[in-house]
C-alpha cells in the first residue's frame, strides 16, 4: 500500500527533526529579519517554514490519541480476581489484544505473588494457547524454590523471553533451571542444568549449561553445553549440541552434534581422525558402537 505524498512528507519531516527544525527556524529568521530587497520572497520563506513545522503538532495529536486509545487495552485490578485461570492480586495490570478484553497479552504483577504454588514476580507472558485460551505461561520465580520436589533457580532465563520458568494452568512446570544438584530419571544432574519436561511424544531434555554430567548408560561424561534427551523410562535417546563438543566413548572421540542412541547401539560421527581396525578414519566418519560388546563398525565412507 502506497501512502499519499503529504503523509510521506510529514513522516520525513518529523523523523528528520534534527534537520527540519533548525531549517524552519533559519527560514523564519530570514523572513523576519531579512533585508528589504527580498520583497515577496519573504512570504515564500514563511510558507516553507510553516510547511516544515505543521507536521509536528499533527504528530503530537496523533501520539496523544494513540496513547489514549492504548489505555483501552489495559486493565488494572482494584481487587483480587481470577484472570485466564490465574488468581491475581489487586494492582495487577493486564494487557489485552482487543478492547473486549478477551485475549490476554501479558500480566504485570504488582509484587511477589504466590500463584499455583509458585512465588512469581514481574511479568507473566502466554507461552502456549488453544485458540484465545492460554494453556501455558512463562514467568520468573522469586528466588530459589522447591516445586514438586524439584529445586528450581529463581530469576529470568537468558535464552527465553518468556521467563525463567514455564508452567501450565495446573501448576506443572515444563521448563526450569536447577538451583541445586538433583537426580532425575537416573541421571545426577548438576545445578544450572536447564530442564524441559517430556511427554509421551517427546523426551525430556537436559541442557548442561555450566557443568558436565556423568552418564551411567555410556560410562562416560557429557561435557558442558550439550543437551541430553532422555525418555520417561530413563533411556538416553540422543545427545545434541550446536557447538559439536567431543564425547569420548570407549576411547573413541565422537561429535556431540550427531550422537544418537538406538537401543544398545550408539551412532555418531568421529570428532577427529581416529584409527579403527588399523585404518585411520577422518573426522566426520559415521560409526556404530555396540554398548554391550564394544564392537565398532563404519556405517559409511
Amino acid at each position: 500500500m502506497r501512502l499519499p505524498w503529504p503523509l510521506l512528507l510529514g513522516y520525513a519531516v518529523v523523523t528528520n527533526w534534527f534537520v527540519t527544525i533548525p531549517l524552519a527556524l533559519a527560514l523564519a529568521f530570514s523572513a523576519w529579519y531579512g533585508s528589504p530587497w527580498i520583497g515577496g520572497l519573504r512570504f515564500v520563506l514563511i510558507a516553507c517554514a510553516a510547511l516544515l513545522t505543521l507536521p509536528f503538532p499533527a504528530a503530537g495529536a496523533l501520539h496523544l490519541y494513540q496513547s489514549y486509545d492504548a489505555t483501552k487495552y489495559w486493565r488494572t485490578l482494584e481487587t483480587g480476581e481470577t484472570i485466564a485461570d490465574l488468581p491475581l492480586p489487586a494492582g495487577s495490570k493486564i494487557q489485552f489484544a482487543d478492547k473486549a478484553h478477551s485475549i490476554v497479552v501479558l500480566i504485570e504483577l504488582p509484587q511477589v505473588t504466590e500463584i499455583l504454588g509458585m512465588r512469581l514476580t514481574g511479568t507473566l507472558k502466554p507461552w502456549k494457547r488453544e485458540g484465545n485460551d492460554v494453556t501455558h505461561w512463562g514467568g520468573d520465580l522469586h528466588g530459589y524454590q522447591i516445586i514438586d520436589g524439584l529445586p528450581c533457580k529463581g530469576g529470568p532465563y537468558a535464552n527465553d523471553r518468556f521467563g525463567g520458568v514455564l508452567f501450565d494452568k495446573a501448576g506443572t512446570i515444563h521448563r526450569f533451571t536447577l538451583g541445586a544438584p538433583h537426580e532425575l530419571l537416573g541421571l545426577k544432574l548438576p545445578d544450572q542444568t536447564t530442564i524441559r519436561r517430556g511427554n509421551d511424544m517427546e523426551p525430556w531434555s537436559f541442557l548442561l549449561s555450566a557443568r558436565e554430567a556423568y552418564i551411567p548408560m555410556l560410562d562416560t561424561t557429557a561435557p558442558v553445553g550439550v543437551t541430553l534427551d532422555v525418555a520417561d523410562d530413563g533411556r538416553l535417546v540422543r545427545i545434541s549440541s550446536g557447538h559439536g563438543q567431543t564425547i569420548v566413548l570407549r576411547g573413541v572421540p565422537l561429535n556431540s552434534g550427531s550422537f544418537e542412541v538406538r537401543g544398545g547401539t550408539v551412532i555418531s560421527q568421529l570428532a577427529e581422525p581416529f584409527a579403527l581396525a588399523g585404518d585411520m578414519r577422518p573426522a566426520g566418519t559415521w560409526l556404530r558402537i555396540d554398548l554391550d560388546t564394544g564392537e565398532m563398525s563404519v556405517i559409511s565412507e
